[in-house]
């Protein structure tokens, strides 16, 4: 049962990469987010019927949003307790404006009892340990269907977790292999248990099937959890699992806390290696898009920004047919974008059509105000006046 959904907590990042540090404050449950940023979390407390408890989520999706209508991957993450929700809403974001991943939905789910909840077994060393089978229970029941019922996700999953976490990262894995389609696992705690996550991975990789998932997994300067680490490995490169992406990657100058930010990058970036289009015309685009589409199961348009430029650049080396038909398959993709239309307007202007222009420039103004987006509004409707005066 959902209990309540409406507080916020706002993320300013000052510094990320020696550029982001994250800044977490709340506003109150009935009013509206004022950003500092492009990032805000909405908190959501779940009455959870599986784990007896309230449960506490944070749910972060990207700055534009709300103008749009496009769908997004979501990666869902443990610990989501300062700094690790203000960090990865950070990669996530300058990853995304450099274009190296697409923007995703992120999902922190906060703790109460990390070791009772991210231990997959009782060990039988006492301690309150053991309840990884209801926790997976509650993201896959509680978590999910909240998350996909009140956003815009694709059928794309990833699970991060650091420590425990990453321990926990595995078991969603080998308890659950359809919930999640690639995982980062920072200083994974993998000899648990007399190494229970391992052995069952290996049992699992005994299937002959095409497994279409993405591995990563990382450590610091840490000789506790470096033979669990190696031992996963090992299995991994002798068993030879079909359509299985992995990476296992050791960062010497790191320690156990702060092991987790450039394993967080260093996944993300895994996972979506080739992101970035190489080819410099609308097919080649296309064709780069589909590939991506085809390898990561949902569509995936060519990038609002990215079709753009180089509809612009068409358009400075007068090749405006060619500008124009860009700036149209664009706005395919995202007939809610004010700068889409602005920018076709821009085409039709400079081929002499003033009255199309006119037409898409009072659809590029109007879009941007009801969009808050003053700058545009102005330059656009100043444009439509111009144009306007001109048509007969």
């Amino acid at each position: 049962m959902l209990k309540q959904k409406r507080s916020f907590v706002v993320c300013a990042f000052a510094h990320f990469l020696l550029l982001f540090a994250g800044l977490v404050f709340c506003s109150t449950a009935n009013a509206q987010p004022q950003l500092v940023a492009s990032v805000a979390h909405t908190r959501y407390k779940i009455s959870s019927t599986v784990l007896n408890e309230e449960r506490t989520i944070l749910v972060r999706v990207p700055a534009d949003y709300e103008r749009g209508i496009s769908r997004y991957p979501v990666v869902y993450m443990l610990d989501a307790h300062p700094p690790q929700n203000a960090m990865m809403a950070a990669i996530i974001e300058q990853q995304a404006w450099s274009g190296m991943m697409p923007e995703m939905i992120l999902v922190g789910i906060q703790n109460t009892n990390r070791s009772r909840d991210l231990t997959p077994t009782d060990d039988g060393k006492g301690g309150t340990v053991g309840g990884g089978p209801k926790f997976v229970q509650f993201i896959e029941t509680e978590v999910i269907p909240l998350v996909e019922k009140n956003y815009r996700t694709q059928p794309y999953r990833i699970f991060a977790g650091h420590s425990l976490g990453g321990l926990f990262a595995m078991y969603a894995f080998v308890s659950r292999p359809e919930l999640f389609n690639a995982y980062i696992a920072a200083s994974p705690v993998l000899a648990y248990d007399d190494s229970f996550v391992i052995k069952r991975t290996e049992e699992m990789f005994k299937q002959d099937k095409k497994w279409n998932k993405t591995f990563f997994f990382a450590v610091g300067d840490e000789p506790t959890y470096i033979r669990g680490f190696n031992d996963l490995q090992d299995l991994i490169k002798r068993s030879k699992p079909k359509d299985l992406e992995y990476e296992f990657r050791q960062f010497k100058d790191e320690n156990h806390g702060s092991v987790v930010l450039p394993a967080y990058y260093a996944g993300l970036r895994k996972i979506f290696a080739g992101w970035q289009p190489k080819g410099g015309t609308v097919a080649e685009l296309q064709s780069h898009y589909k590939k991506l589409s085809e390898r990561f199961g949902y569509k995936i348009p060519i990038p609002e920004t990215t079709l753009n430029q180089m509809g612009y650049q068409l358009l400075q080396a007068n090749r405006i047919a060619e500008a124009i038909e860009a700036f149209k398959v664009n706005l395919e993709s995202y007939p809610y974008a004010a700068n889409c239309y602005d920018s076709l307007a821009a085409g039709y202007e400079k081929n002499g059509d003033l009255k199309l222009a006119k037409e898409n420039y009072e659809k590029a103004y109007k879009l941007a105000e009801a969009h808050g987006e003053a700058d545009l509004a102005k330059s656009a409707k100043a444009n439509f006046e111009r144009v306007s005066a001109k048509v007969k």
